[in-house]
C-alpha cells in the first residue's frame, strides 16, 4: 500500500527543516522530509570551525561547478551548499543578521507584496531565542539559539575603534533594522556549540509520529497529473523510489539546488528543457535566472598580535580544546567573522553600499579558490577585512547539466556590471584607510594582501578582478514577485502549476545587504504560517 504524506518538504536545510518542523505541529498532518545528504551527527557540524574542513569536502557539500568567468580572468568557483540536515545551517560561519529595513521594504516595492521589514519582523523573532538582554526586537522563546560571543579577541576592539574613526560608529544591537555602523557578531550557536536548523526545528519535531524523514535520497524529478503536482521521485540507496503527496510539495533546495529541481521536472525555459529531452509541463523562462552573490575584495595586514591562523601547533590546538571544554570559547567556538559594519564607499550614497567582515584569520591567495582541504590560510599571525557588496548589480544563471553536481552548473558573471567593479574598487581602497586608522598604530606591521597597496585605480581593478571571491549568499533563482514573469508568487507558490512552493533563498527578488541564514530561516518560517493559517 502506497503512503501519502500530505506535504513533502524537498530539502532539510535553512528553511526545509523550519517548514517540516512547523507543519508536522498539527498532528493530523503528514510531513514527509525527503534530504539528499545524511545526518548531522558528524562532530565537524557540531563544532563552529569544522566549517574551514566541511565546506569543499563532498561528503558534506555539494560543490556545484562553475563555467569560467570571462569578467575574473576565467577563474571557476566551487559553490558550496550544505549536504545534510540542516543544509547549510550546518556547514556556515553562523553569523546571525537579517539586512536593513529597507532591504525588505524593497522586496515589497518590486512586488514582493507582505515582505517589507515590518511583516518580516514577527518570523525573525519567532524563530529565534536570544541570549542578551531583552530587546523588543529580539526573540527569546524561538528554536534557533542566538549567542553573543562568550570571549572576544583582542583584536576586535582596534576593528570597531577605526570603523568609528571613519563614520560607523559601535552599535550595540543591529536587529532593529538600522545597520549602519560597526558590531560585533552575534552567533546561532547554543553554549558554544553549533545551533543548525537540523538541531534547533528537526531534533525535537521528530519525536512526532506524523513527521517521516527520509535521508539519503535524491529527488531527480517532481511528478505531474496535468499541471498539479502529486508526487516526487527520488533515488533511495540505489533504487528509484515515488513518493507521494495529497495536498502539497514544497522545493527547499537551495538556491542552487530548486531550480534545477524545477527545470527536471519540465518547468522552466521551454527551449533549454526541450534539447535536453525534457517534457515541458510549464513555460517558465526565469526559472534559474536571476543568479544573485555578493562579491567580495579582501584586504589582510600582517600584526604583532597572536591570530588564529597562526595557531594550528599541536599545543594551540591543546589549548583550543580546552577553551572549548571548559569556557565554550576561543578558536574552535567563535565564528568565522567575529565583527561586522555596513559602510558607504561614497558619501553622496543614500544607503551603505558595502559590508565589512572582520576576521581574525586571514585567507591566502596564494592558491586561489576552495579545495578538498578547506580554506587556505597565512601561516604568520594575520587579520582581514572583507568587503562585499550589498546590492549586486551583476548576474547569473542555473542550468541544466546531468554531468554536475546535483544535475546544475552554473554561469555566472561576477563583475558583468560596472557598477560593481568600481564598488569594489572603492571598498578596497575605504579598506586601507581603516588599517591606516590610529587604532591599528602598532599592531600592524604590513601588507599580506594586496602587497605593495595598489597606489590607483587601474592597479585595484586588477587585484579586484584577480581576487574577488563569493560569499557563499546565492539567491534570486526562483524569483518572487506580483507579476507573471516571476517564477513564485509571493505565498512562494510555482506560477503556472498547482500544489507546488518553492520555499528558500532562490525566492529572494534581491540580495539582502547581509548574510542570508537568518533571512532563509524567516522565509521558512512564514510561507509555514501562510500555508498553515491561509
Amino acid at each position: 500500500m502506497t503512503e501519502i504524506a500530505d506535504y513533502i518538504v524537498i530539502g532539510g536545510g535553512s528553511a526545509g527543516a523550519v517548514l517540516a518542523a512547523r507543519l508536522s505541529e498539527q498532528s493530523s498532518t503528514k510531513v514527509h522530509l525527503i534530504e539528499a545528504g545524511g545526518e548531522s551527527k558528524s562532530l565537524l557540524t557540531q563544532i563552529p570551525v569544522g566549517m574551514a574542513f566541511m565546506i569543499g569536502n563532498p561528503k558534506f557539500d555539494w560543490m556545484y561547478a562553475q563555467d569560467p568567468d570571462p569578467t575574473i580572468g576565467d577563474r571557476a568557483f566551487c559553490w558550496s551548499g550544505g549536504k545534510m540536515l540542516g543544509g547549510s545551517s550546518s556547514i556556515n560561519g553562523q553569523v546571525h543578521i537579517r539586512g536593513t529595513r529597507d532591504d525588505y521594504d524593497n522586496w515589497a516595492r518590486l512586488g514582493a507584496t507582505g515582505w517589507d521589514f515590518n511583516s518580516c519582523l514577527p518570523y525573525f523573532i519567532k524563530s529565534e531565542n536570544f541570549s542578551g538582554p531583552p530587546s523588543q526586537w529580539r526573540g527569546k522563546f524561538g528554536p534557533v539559539s542566538v549567542e553573543a560571543m562568550r570571549r572576544h579577541h583582542a583584536l576586535n576592539r582596534p576593528f570597531l575603534e577605526s570603523c568609528d574613526e571613519f563614520g560607523m560608529p559601535t552599535l550595540s544591537d543591529y536587529a532593529d533594522g538600522d545597520m549602519e555602523g560597526a558590531f560585533l557578531t552575534v552567533a546561532t550557536q547554543r553554549k558554544g556549540w553549533r545551533c543548525s536548523t537540523e538541531k534547533a526545528y528537526l531534533r525535537p519535531a521528530r519525536k512526532r509520529p506524523n513527521l517521516k524523514i527520509t535521508t539519503h535520497a535524491e529527488v531527480r524529478r517532481i511528478i505531474f497529473e496535468g499541471r498539479r503536482a502529486v508526487a516526487v521521485e527520488a533515488i533511495v540507496e540505489g533504487r528509484e523510489t515515488t513518493f507521494h503527496a495529497s495536498r502539497e510539495i514544497i522545493i527547499s533546495a537551495g538556491a542552487l539546488g530548486s531550480p534545477g529541481l524545477l527545470l527536471r521536472s519540465g518547468v522552466g525555459p521551454a527551449e533549454q528543457l526541450k534539447a535536453h529531452g525534457i517534457d515541458v509541463v510549464h513555460d517558465a523562462p526565469n526559472v534559474g535566472e536571476n543568479l544573485i552573490e555578493h562579491m567580495n575584495v579582501s584586504v589582510s595586514k600582517f600584526v604583532n598580535v597572536s591570530t588564529y591562523n597562526a595557531e594550528t601547533s599541536r599545543f594551540h590546538m591543546i589549548k583550543h580544546l580546552m577553551h572549548l571544554l571548559l569556557f565554550k570559547s576561543g578558536a574552535l567556538v567563535h565564528p568565522v567573522v567575529q565583527a561586522l559594519a555596513l559602510a558607504r564607499t561614497a558619501p553622496e550614497l543614500a544607503h551603505p553600499d558595502v559590508q565589512l567582515s572582520f576576521c581574525t584569520w586571514a585567507k591566502s591567495f596564494k592558491d586561489d579558490g576552495i579545495g578538498a582541504k578547506g580554506l587556505p590560510m597565512e601561516i604568520e599571525p594575520a587579520v582581514q577585512i572583507v568587503a562585499n557588496i550589498c546590492h549586486p548589480y551583476s548576474r547569473g544563471r542555473v542550468y541544466l547539466s546531468p554531468q554536475d553536481p546535483g544535475g546544475v552548473r552554473i554561469s555566472f558573471n561576477a563583475l558583468s556590471d560596472e557598477r560593481d567593479l568600481q564598488t569594489l574598487i572603492r571598498a578596497g581602497k575605504l579598506l586601507e584607510r581603516i588599517f591606516s586608522a590610529e587604532a591599528w598604530r602598532g599592531i600592524v606591521i604590513g601588507n599580506a594582501t594586496p602587497d605593495p597597496t595598489p597606489t590607483d585605480d587601474h592597479a585595484w581593478e586588477e587585484f579586484v578582478r584577480e581576487t574577488t571571491f563569493q560569499s557563499y549568499h546565492p539567491a534570486g533563482t526562483c524569483r518572487m514577485g506580483s507579476d507573471n514573469q516571476s517564477v513564485v508568487d509571493p505565498d512562494a507558490r510555482v506560477r503556472g502549476v498547482e500544489s507546488l512552493r518553492v520555499v528558500d533563498a532562490s525566492i529572494m527578488p534581491t540580495l539582502i545587504s547581509a548574510n542570508t541564514n537568518a533571512p532563509t530561516i524567516m522565509i521558512g518560517e512564514k510561507i509555514a504560517d501562510r500555508i498553515m493559517h491561509p
